[in-house]
């Protein structure tokens, strides 16, 4: 009996010990996948997909919006259009295949944006021609009258092109004006009517970038590598406290130089590239770069060689995360699926 009790004891001590052995295991392998993610936010996996195609569009709008465009959701779209003497306020309803008139706005000059919530509510940023301080105009009817609510903003002395101009509901809106080294931020809490200034905050990249922004303090930034081993590669920032931007992601192997960029909403986002062949620097080719999980991972696709926008001047514009519209001084192309496909809806 007393034998028998002695190996009971120790089968059970046998197994106690191989139990501890396995909790351990557990518990050893945990430590190496907490810093996945930390490393994963600095090295974005960038894939190859397939090329974008490019269609022509039949029966091209007479009217198109040569100086600014803005869309509040697929169809509905505002756009500046300039004749050299004065603005036309322009309207869509079937998502820019066609256009109509609504106003002419006069005394106004280049840099020109406007910003709409709805069919009846916007905001008009430009410059007088007389004067040449800049004023901002708003309708409450769709652009049949505008009433002037603010003139000569401030901290715009020493920046160059046309500003980021948008309003994210009926009372805050941002403007951020860029010079060659820094990024000005003005922002109003009363609808346009008084605005202030930031401290000038310095771009993450001295060389060419694009930025954009999701509300007053939330924005992203992409640009070249600053370091000798990036110098190939994009960095992408994003700015949460409206002052500073972080790094949050690498895109390796991306020849090309960012022209415009633009987040739908926090998840997905959109960069337009350009870079010029090695066999000659004056062709130039396009690619299309697109995340849906925020930044963490990228797919790339070429554009043909017939897409050939104007490069000083695109724009582009997304109201839905499928919705988008790409545009310079002559022309329009539209996307309705995340910027797999585009059309072109103007001659």
């Amino acid at each position: 009996m007393l034998a028998l009790m002695n190996n009971k004891i120790f089968v059970l001590f046998i197994i106690l010990l191989l139990c501890a052995g396995c909790l351990y295991e557990k518990t050893s392998t945990t430590a190496p996948n907490l810093r996945t993610p930390l490393q994963a936010n600095f090295g974005a996996m960038l894939t190859i997909g397939e090329p974008i195609r490019v269609d022509a569009q039949s029966d091209p709008p007479q009217l198109i919006p040569s100086r600014a465009l803005t869309f509040i959701d697929e169809l509905r779209g505002y756009g500046l259009a300039d004749n050299g003497k004065e603005l036309q306020l322009i309207q869509t309803s079937d998502g820019g295949v066609t256009w109509q008139a609504k106003n002419k706005i006069t005394n106004q000059a280049a840099p020109s944006a406007i910003s709409f919530l709805d069919t009846e509510t916007g905001w008009l940023f430009a410059k007088d021609r007389g004067t040449n301080k800049s004023e901002l105009r708003l309708t409450s009817d769709g652009g049949q009258s505008w009433e002037v609510i603010a003139q000569n903003l401030p901290g715009l002395e020493g920046t160059q092109g046309t500003p980021y101009f948008q309003f994210f509901d009926r009372q805050k809106g941002l403007l951020a004006a860029q010079s060659y080294t820094d990024l000005q931020l003005l922002r109003t809490q009363d609808g346009g009517l008084t605005w202030s200034v930031s401290n000038r905050i310095p771009l993450p990249a001295k060389a060419a970038g694009a930025f954009t922004f999701q509300s007053q303090t939330t924005g992203w930034f992409i640009g070249p590598g600053s370091g000798k081993r990036e110098k190939d590669s994009l960095t992408l920032y994003q700015m949460k406290d409206g002052g500073t931007w972080l790094e949050t992601s690498r895109l390796p192997n991306s020849a090309g130089n960012p022209v415009a960029i633009a987040f739908a909403d926090a998840q997905h986002g959109y960069i337009l590239l350009k870079t010029r062949t090695q066999s000659t620097e004056q062709e130039i080719r396009w690619q299309w770069l697109r995340t849906v999980d925020g930044g963490k991972t990228w797919s790339q696709h070429a554009f043909p060689s017939t897409f050939q926008p104007l490069e000083a001047s695109v724009q582009m514009n997304f109201a839905t995360a499928t919705s988008g519209w790409l545009r310079d001084t002559k022309d329009i192309w539209r996307t309705t699926d995340e910027g797999l496909n585009w059309s072109l809806v103007t001659p």
